[in-house]
Parts: C-alpha cells; sequence; structure tokens
C-alpha cells in the first residue's frame, strides 16, 4: 500500500496532486478529506477526487487543524489517499438517533465485517451524549478496533462529516479494511495520566468533595503529594480527580474544613484516581513508541488528536516525532476513538493506527533529534509500585526488579558517562550539614552549537567533563570525583562536604571558572579553528545556609545562584547572596495566584491611553494597556508581567487579553494599537488568534501592533516575518521604546515601521537635560528618514510637550494629556 497526502487550497492544486497518483497499480483506495474549507468547498473536491479516481471510498469531518508530515496546519484542506494492493475497503454512513444498538448493527451490516476485517475509520458529530453510546455499543458488536474521532466547528460554521460527496449533520461515517495481509498498530496517549490507587468519594454534595476514603480532602492531597505539607490551589490544579468513567473533576476552590470545590460533580461511592498532567511525560511515552514503531517501519500512519492538546504543549512536538516516517497525516477533534480494554471515546489524548501491506519493509533508522525530561515517569512508576505492594504481594520481588532496572538504565548520561540527574535526585535525599551543592554551566554553548553543529558539541561537552574530572581532584575537598553530575544541556552539578568557610569555596570555585574560560579546546573535524572559547557561569548552596529545605530544592538555591550570577556578569555566586526572602517568596506566589483566578475567572480588563497630533492636540490613537481585577482592586502590569513573564500564564493572559480588545474594538472607527512581545511571537495559537481576530475586523489598518526590538528577540528573522506578514493584512506596525539601551538601527530598517515609539526615558527629562534634548532631535531625523511616524511617551508637563513638538515629534502620550482609563 502507499499514502499520498496533500495540502491543498483550490481546485487546480487538488486535480493536479490527484494526476500524480499511480492508480492504476492499486486495487482498492481509501480518501480522506480533512478541512478547514466550507462544505461546498468540500463537496467540490470530492467531485473531482470521484472523478479522478472512481469507485474510491471518501471520508471526512470539518476540523480547525490537520497534521501534515509531522507539522500542524491551521487551514485548508488535508486530502489523504490510501491505495492498497491487498487490502479491500468497505463504507458505509448512518444516522445518529437515540437507539444506539440498532444503529452500531447497521454499521457492521454496511461494513460487511468478516473475520478479514482488520480496522475501521470512522468520523461523527458530537450529539449529546448519543454518539458516545454509539461507539460504545458498536464495541459491544465486533473486536475490530475502530480509530478516528469527532468533527470540530470552524469558524461558528456547523461541523459536519463527509461521505463520498455529500457533507451531513447528525451522522457517522466508516470505512473497514479487509486483508489477509494488512497489519495494524494502534495507540492512545493521554494527558491525564493515573497516580497511585483508586480512591472512594465518602462524602459530597455536587461539586463540593468533602472527604475521600474517610479523610477530609485537602488532607489526603497533602499526604499523597507534598509529605503533609502545604499545598496551593495552583499546585493542585495539576493533579485533578479521574473517575473510572473518564470525567475528570479539576479542584476550583478550598474551603477552611478541608473540603474543595471542583468543576464536575462527584457522587458518593464514585471511584476515582489522582491523576497527573505534564506534557513531558506524554512527549516520553510518544518517543518510545516511536522507537518501537520505527522497527516495524509501517507504510502510513494516521493521527488523530485531541484539540485541547494545543493548550498544553506549544508548538508540533507529539507530531512531529513521526515525520521520518514515510507517511503520516491527520487531524485534530474534539473525542478520540480507541480500542483499549472497551471501545472507548477518548478526550484530551493523542491516538495514532498505523499500517503496512508489506512485512518484509526493513526497520527505519530515526534520527533522534530531541531527548525529553524522564524523571515524572519514574516517580509515577514508583509511587504506582508501592501503591501496588499493598494488593498484589506476590508480585512485589518481580515489578521491583523490573522497575530498579528500569531506572538504572537511566542513571547514566550516555553522552559522558556521568550520573545524571536521575541519579543526582537519590544522592540528594539525604542532605548532611556540611554538605554543598555547585551546579556549573557553559553559558554560551546554544551559540557553539548554532556556528559549528551538534559534532562539535558534544565533543566539546565530553572534553569538558574530562576536564573537571581531572581538575576537581586537586581540589581541598577532593576527592568528589563520583560526585560529579552531568544534569542537562552543557550543565554540571557536584555534591561534597567541606567545613571551610563559605567565602573560601566560593573563592576556589571562581578561580576554577576562570581557568574553563582560559582553555582552548581545540573543535573536533574543524581545523581551520585552533580552538574555541568558552564562558562558564556557576552557583552553590550550603545546606548549613538552608537548613529547612530538601536537597532537591537545594539544587534548584545552587540553579537560581548560576542564573543570578549570569545575570550579575559574574563567574560564581553563593545561594545567600541572591535570596529573597521568605515572604518575598510568598507575594510572588500569591500574585500569580491572582493571575491564574483572573484568567480563569476573565476578569481581564483593558485599558487605553489616548495619543494626541501634536501642535492640533487631536486624538488619533489610543494603546491598549491590560490589568486585572481582583477583589475589586485594579492591578497594573507592573505588579504582575515581570512575575509571570515566561510561563503559561503571560501566554494564557496574552491571548485573551488580544482577542478580548481586538473584538471589542472590530466594528468601532477609531485606531488603537496593541502589544506583542517576544513571548508571543514563539506561540503560534497566539499568532493564529492574533490573525483570526484581524480577519473580523472591518478596516485592519485601525490596528497597530506595538513590537520591542530588544536583546530579547533570539531570531530576529521569525521577528521580521511576522511583522510583515501582519503588515500584508493590513495592520500598521509600531515599534516600542526607540533610543532605550538596546536598539539596533539595521533590524529597525528591516522592520519598516509605520510609527516609532520614543522611549519614555528619553522624553521625561528633554525639559530638563540638553543631552537628552539633543539625543531626541537626532533620532526624530533618523526617524524621518526611515518614513516612519514618531511618538513622545512620557509627556508629563507642557514644556516637555513644547520641546517635543518643536523637535519635529508626530504624536504625543503621556499623563499631561490623558492617564489610562478603562476601556470597556
Amino acid at each position: 500500500m502507499r499514502t499520498y497526502s496533500k495540502l491543498i487550497t483550490n481546485n487546480r492544486q487538488l486535480i493536479a496532486y490527484l494526476r500524480d497518483i499511480p492508480t492504476k497499480n492499486y486495487s482498492s483506495f481509501l480518501v480522506q478529506l480533512l478541512s478547514t474549507d466550507p462544505e461546498q468547498v468540500v463537496c467540490d473536491y470530492a467531485d473531482h477526487i470521484l472523478e479522478h479516481i472512481p469507485g474510491c471510498h471518501i471520508i471526512g469531518h470539518s476540523t480547525r487543524h490537520t497534521i501534515v508530515d509531522g507539522q500542524v496546519i491551521h487551514r485548508g484542506s488535508l486530502v489523504s489517499v490510501s491505495c492498497f494492493e491487498h487490502t479491500s475497503v468497505t463504507s458505509t454512513c448512518v444516522p445518529i438517533t437515540d437507539n444506539p444498538l440498532p444503529e452500531a448493527k447497521q454499521i457492521i451490516c454496511g461494513l460487511a465485517l468478516n473475520h478479514h476485517s482488520k480496522s475501521i475509520i470512522s468520523f461523527s458529530q458530537h450529539v449529546s451524549s448519543l454518539d458516545f453510546n454509539l461507539y460504545q455499543a458498536l464495541g459491544t458488536l465486533t473486536n475490530v478496533p475502530i480509530s478516528g474521532g469527532v468533527a470540530a466547528n470552524v469558524a461558528d460554521r456547523e461541523e459536519w462529516v463527509l461521505f463520498g460527496n455529500q457533507t451531513f449533520q447528525k451522522m457517522t461515517v466508516s470505512v473497514a479494511l479487509h486483508s489477509d495481509k494488512l497489519q495494524v498498530w494502534r495507540r492512545a496517549f493521554s494527558e491525564w495520566t493515573p497516580i497511585g490507587g483508586p480512591l472512594r468519594v465518602t462524602d459530597a454534595d455536587g461539586t463540593k468533595l468533602r472527604s475521600l476514603d474517610y479523610q477530609p480532602a485537602y488532607s489526603l492531597y497533602q499526604t499523597r503529594l507534598s509529605e503533609g505539607r502545604t499545598l496551593t490551589l495552583e499546585q493542585m490544579l495539576s493533579f485533578p480527580l479521574k473517575s473510572s468513567s473518564g470525567v475528570v473533576s479539576c479542584p476550583r476552590e478550598l474551603y477552611p474544613d478541608g473540603s474543595i470545590e471542583v468543576d464536575n460533580a462527584v457522587d458518593i461511592g464514585d471511584e476515582v484516581r489522582i491523576c497527573y498532567n505534564h506534557p513531558s511525560l506524554t512527549l516520553e511515552q510518544v518517543r518510545h513508541d516511536v522507537i518501537g514503531l520505527a522497527r516495524h517501519n509501517p507504510e502510513s500512519i494516521f493521527i488523530y488528536n485531541c484539540e485541547s492538546r494545543l493548550e498544553f504543549i506549544e508548538g508540533v512536538s507529539e507530531t512531529q516525532l513521526f515525520d521520518q516516517f514515510e507517511t503520516c497525516c491527520g487531524s485534530y477533534c474534539l473525542g478520540e476513538f480507541y480500542q483499549g480494554e472497551t471501545q472507548q471515546t477518548l478526550h484530551h489524548s493523542m491516538t495514532y493506527v498505523a499500517y503496512s501491506e508489506d512485512v518484509t519493509r526493513p526497520a527505519l533508522v530515526l534520527n533522534e533529534k530531541a531527548e525529553f525530561p524522564v524523571s515524572p515517569l519514574f516517580h509515577l512508576i514508583s509511587y504506582t509500585i508501592d501503591d501496588l505492594n499493598q494488593t498484589q504481594k506476590n508480585m512485589e520481588f518481580k515489578l521491583a526488579q523490573q522497575t530498579e532496572k528500569l531506572i538504572n538504565s537511566y542513571r547514566l548520561d550516555k553522552r559522558t558517562g556521568l550520573k545524571n540527574r536521575v541519579a543526582l535526585q537519590d544522592r540528594l535525599k539525604v542532605v548532611k550539614d556540611d554538605e554543598h551543592v555547585v551546579t556549573l554551566k557553559l553559558s554560551n554553548f546554544h551559540q557553539i552549537n548554532e556556528k559549528y553543529g551538534y559534532q562539535v558539541a558534544d565533543e566539546l561537552i565530553r572534553d569538558l567533563s574530562d576536564y573537571c574530572i581531572g581538575s576537581l581532584s586537586q581540589l581541598r575537598w577532593a576527592p568528589i570525583i563520583d560526585q560529579l553530575f552531568y544534569i542537562g544541556t552543557a550543565e554540571w552539578a557536584l555534591v561534597f562536604s567541606s567545613d571551610a568557610p563559605g567565602e573560601e569555596i566560593q573563592q576556589e570555585f571562581s578561580q576554577f571558572a576562570d581557568q574553563i574560560e582560559h582553555i582552548n579546546f581545540e573543535p573536533y573535524g574543524l581545523p581551520e579553528v585552533d580552538y574555541l572559547s568558552v564562558s562558564v557561569s556557576g552557583g552553590i548552596a550550603s545546606k548549613r545556609d538552608f537548613q529547612a529545605i530538601s536537597g532537591d530544592e537545594l539544587l534548584l538555591k545552587s540553579i537560581d545562584a548560576r542564573r543570578t550570577g549570569k545575570v550579575r556578569n559574574t563567574h560564581f555566586l553563593n545561594a545567600c547572596d541572591c535570596s529573597i526572602s521568605a515572604m518575598e517568596q510568598q507575594d510572588k506566589l500569591n500574585l500569580m495566584g491572582v493571575v491564574s483566578r483572573a484568567i480563569l475567572n476573565k476578569r481581564i480588563i483593558t485599558y487605553s491611553q489616548p495619543i494626541f497630533a501634536a501642535h492640533t492636540r487631536k486624538q488619533v490613537s489610543q494603546e491598549c494597556l491590560v490589568r486585572i481585577e481582583d477583589d475589586g482592586e485594579i492591578i497594573a502590569p507592573g505588579r504582575f508581567l515581570p512575575i509571570i513573564e515566561g510561563t503559561h500564564l503571560y501566554t494564557r493572559l496574552s491571548r485573551h487579553m488580544l482577542a478580548s480588545t481586538i473584538e471589542y474594538m472590530a466594528d468601532k472607527q477609531d485606531s488603537f494599537s496593541v502589544n506583542l512581545s517576544p513571548q508571543d511571537m514563539l506561540s503560534d495559537k497566539t499568532l493564529y488568534l492574533l490573525e483570526q481576530a484581524v480577519s473580523q475586523m472591518n478596516d485592519p489598518y485601525r490596528l497597530g501592533i506595538e513590537v520591542l526590538e530588544s536583546e530579547r528577540i533570539k531570531d530576529f528573522g521569525r521577528m521580521a516575518e511576522i511583522c510583515a506578514h501582519f503588515k500584508q493584512l493590513g495592520v500598521r506596525l509600531l515599534v516600542d521604546d526607540f533610543g532605550s539601551g538596546y536598539s539596533n538601527i539595521d533590524e529597525i530598517i528591516r522592520l519598516e515601521p509605520d510609527v516609532i515609539k520614543l522611549d519614555g526615558s528619553l522624553i521625561k527629562t528633554i525639559d530638563q537635560d540638553p543631552k537628552q534634548r539633543q539625543i531626541t532631535g537626532q533620532l526624530v531625523k533618523l526617524c524621518q528618514v526611515l518614513n516612519a511616524k514618531t511618538v513622545a511617551e512620557f509627556v508629563h508637563n507642557q514644556e516637555v510637550c513644547k520641546i517635543a513638538e518643536n523637535l519635529g515629534v508626530d504624536y504625543l502620550q503621556g499623563f499631561y494629556f490623558a492617564e489610562p482609563s478603562r476601556l470597556f
């Protein structure tokens, strides 16, 4: 068999693609048409397919995202033609009613299932719980596994399924594959992974959960997750309860009596399990499964993924793992069909089905591009084993042996031969009062990797590891070689005992880091380059300085010290010199909780500050600014944005702010601008939502996107492409804070901005500082050369306003004219 897949946007592309398929070499054909397009467009495509491939079986469904060669695509139609030599195909279309058993029998009859039937692919529309009941009934009548999923609505259009050249609502469409030679592989990966044994709901009232196993619900959470220590609601959100029926209930509020408010009702007697949501765990599962699948090297793979997973896993990490196979395509659904012990309709899951008619295909050699964290997997395994020991004593020895063998296989780093982070975590379970944790990191590893390639970078890591082993043994607290660990990308850690003062230890390791930077490492395979210069930063955390914390927390203290030292441009830093107080840390955690609640309860507010034309003082635009509301208090962004930058909270907040503001202003007449941060530009979904919002505006030119050209932009080429794309959509581009600490003229020229906003640190003192006034004047002239209008920010009095106008500034913004006020 062979599958030919193509993403199309018009009939001409489709016809050219169909002409290239060698249909004469095959006996039967399955066509899957997965599309974001309207129904009539899809039906026209189907007509062309039937014209070029008479007798083929066509099914499909509406979707918001398709998968092509491991990449997630947000628009267009994916046409996948599977051509079979030794497999016959049957298909059927059945309405969804409230009588599932007769419908299930009708599907089996229509598909002519027999002992040669190997697989069913089916698509349906969600109709209350009727579609769930139908597939559950179907699973009781046949053992043939069903793959596929539930259609999604696109751009407020009703969802549909496709059968032949017609689309339908409230229907299910299915195809069956029958063959003696067809091999089938299937798998499902769920984001919510149960941990430990079952718990019984012993007291509950609707969504208020009072007790589990006759213990207060909150106390049981404390026992399971934190050894009795305090847990915050934000921490508990990652550990919801999953019932035996698959319903996931997330904590929403904690009560003083130990009860918990959850988002789905629970009943007394329900059996639930605490589960864990972590994308890296799924990625590790997928990676291992792909390695096993490569041994069979299937000819075609179809992925049916859950739409909700895009909220948790940025980019295409999990689907991209399949891109080395011959053919891999699929779609995102609102429910995924999978047969485990029974036929199920899953949620929050990624499923795949793979086929091959050729049993002689050689194994596929994979090019593994990335490794994912595996330590959460073993924590879950360890806890599950402890739980099983209580009920299955006869399996204790065998399970312990298998788990120990599995864990040991991950204790060594293959590249350096050193113990890895898993081994370090075991070592840190007990830390003595005179012990210290040191971390060292190669700060410029990313640049070396990009400039010289992976092979040179890997060789450098090995050389540095050998150097550390040879040199550390000469320190006063040797021998510590057995306590050297490789814990991450170009990062080492070591644990040792010493009664020496912290200043002496810090000084000696600082000298050691300095020695490393003066070594000329000869790059492997690059004879024209005779050395590599490296940059090293380090941190130390001593148990005697942090008596109350665990070994894992001590490691984090050391890492934080290293990071802070890098920012302060020092080789080596003691955690004592950068630690914040417990009260400050709690304030940060509380503020993160405030932001999380604001996002959850949609209490994100848009403020705006007007922008006025110079001389006429007429309002010409307004800058939209984010605020959050908590218990009636309006919180300014300066308090919470620095804390949530780089986290998923920031991404969710930004998406809500952009979408709600542009939706509100879409049909207005006033011009306005929104801010797009470097973190926003790294999120494909945020950019997609912004693009969708722009498409709904009556005049996109009213919208200005403010970008900050700074050293935080790691990939300026991508930034330039994004800005150019939105300018093509008709949006104005504004460069913010021009003239601040970082500004690259070449890069700004490439952006071709419509407006440049002069940094407020220049403007606010031009009435007092002649140098600042002269610099501002030169910047205005430069902007005029670039054919860009200028905005003076922080105009706070009449004198600053007058000077800015005399310097030739086009627009004015500041408290002198108006303070930010609520937009809606």
